[in-house]
């Protein structure tokens, strides 16, 4: 990854409440801004601020916000996977970033360390190797 890079944030956006929606719209921000902190680059997630405008129980508009990060993930050099499950639709993220042989990164906080773990193509469906270091939600 190089300065300036667009990366893409994967990170939850579910819940069983708004409250719980909103909450992780929140990480993904933070994440967005973490990483482009630490590491220089563009790091952006559309989940952070899509849902602010459309809504996901209306399949027009989920269909646009999902067409919408899809078109980021394309420009994007990589995946940051971010907290510690993996939601279905960070599943089709990550399917497709590997159809588009883009490498996939699993960013783990320790001991006020960050750093990136690389994914491979195996564990990229398999959510305890992808999550396992990474931080709890």
């Amino acid at each position: 990854m190089e300065k300036n890079d667009i990366v893409y944030i994967c990170s939850p956006l579910s819940a069983p409440t708004k409250e719980g929606i909103r909450q992780n719209m929140e990480k993904a921000a933070g994440y967005a801004r973490l990483v482009s902190g630490v590491f220089g680059c563009r790091a952006i997630a559309p989940h952070s601020f899509l849902p602010e405008y459309l809504d996901d129980h209306i399949p027009e508009e989920r269909e646009i916000g999902l067409a919408f990060g899809l078109s980021i993930l394309k420009l994007s050099r990589a995946v940051i996977v971010c907290g510690s499950r993996i939601s279905s639709g960070m599943q089709g993220e990550l399917k497709m970033a590997g159809e588009l042989h883009i490498p996939a990164y699993a960013l783990l906080e320790q001991e006020g360390s960050t750093t990136l773990v690389k994914i491979t193509q195996e564990e990229r469906m398999d959510e305890v190797q992808v999550c396992k270091g990474n931080i709890s939600e």
